[in-house]
C-alpha cells in the first residue's frame, strides 16, 4: 500500500490537523485522520530512541546507531519514504548530567567516538513523495527526551532560570518566561574541542533549518513541526 494511500485525505486536511482550527469536532471521538497524523509524529520521534546507542561497553555509546539515510526505515517508521534526514543533532552541557541525558562510553574504552557529546535527534524535510502524501514540504525538527525511568530525576537540575537566552527578539515581551537550567544547558551548550558541538544543539539545528532547507525550499508550501 502507497503511503499515500495509507494517509488519506491528511494531504487536504493538514492544515485543519494542525490546529488551524484548534481542532475543533477532532477530538471526542478521536478524528481518524488525526490520529494517523499523531502516530506518524510519533513514529518519527520514536526513531531518535530506536537509534540511539545504550551500550556503555560500545565506543559509540551516545551516538546513533544507524546512518542518516537508514535511521527512519531502521526504526520501521511507517512512512520512511516521506521524509529525508538533512541533518543529525548532537548535544553536550556545562553541567554534570544524569546518564539518562547524557550516556558516554566507558572511560577505560580508548577509541570512545566522543567523550563529551551524544547524539540528540535529527531534521528532516518532506520528499517529493512525502509532499504528495502530506500536501506540502513538511519539516520535522525531532529531539530524543530521556532514556530512562524516574531515576534520574534526582540528579537532574530543574533550577528554574530565564528563558531569554533561547527567546531571542521575544524575550523582551516575556520576561518572566522561565526553563530549567538543565534542559537549557543540553539546549544550548558547545565544546569548542569536540567536532560534534563546537556549535549547541539549537544553533545546529536552526543552521540546518535556514541554510539548508528554507532557503532551498522557499517557493514552496512549508510547514514545521518540532
Amino acid at each position: 500500500m502507497s503511503s499515500s494511500s495509507m494517509l488519506g485525505s491528511i494531504a487536504e486536511r493538514w492544515r485543519e490537523l494542525h490546529g488551524a482550527d484548534s481542532w475543533k469536532g477532532l477530538l471526542d471521538p478521536l478524528d481518524i485522520d488525526l490520529r494517523k497524523y499523531l502516530i506518524g509524529y510519533g513514529e518519527l520521534t520514536q526513531a531518535t530512541y530506536d537509534g540511539f546507542n545504550q551500550e556503555k561497553r560500545s565506543p559509540h555509546a551516545g551516538a546513533c546507531l544507524y546512518g542518516r539515510a537508514d535511521l527512519l526505515s531502521s526504526s520501521f517508521v511507517a512512512g520512511a519514504g516521506n521524509y529525508s534526514i538533512t541533518k543529525f543533532i548532537y548535544a553536550t552541557s556545562k553541567l554534570p548530567m544524569p546518564e539518562a541525558f547524557l550516556l558516554l562510553p566507558l572511560p577505560e574504552l580508548p577509541e570512545a567516538w566522543s567523550r563529551e557529546s551524544n547524539w540528540m535527534g535529527y531534521v528532516a524535510v518532506a520528499t517529493d513523495e512525502g509532499v504528495a502524501a502530506l500536501g506540502r514540504r513538511d519539516i520535522i525538527v525531532a529531539w530524543r527526551g530521556t532514556m530512562r525511568n524516574l531515576e534520574w530525576v534526582n540528579d537532574f537540575d530543574f533550577t528554574p532560570v530565564s528563558a531569554a537566552p533561547v527567546l531571542g527578539p521575544a524575550a523582551a515581551k516575556n520576561p518572566a518566561a522561565l526553563v530549567h537550567r538543565g534542559f537549557l544547558s543540553v539546549y544550548t551548550s558547545t565544546n569548542a574541542d569536540s567536532k560534534y558541538t563546537s556549535s549547541s544543539a539549537r544553533d545546529q539545528a536552526s543552521t540546518n533549518l535556514t541554510s539548508s532547507i528554507i532557503s532551498k525550499f522557499s517557493f514552496t508550501v512549508l510547514s514545521l513541526a518540532d
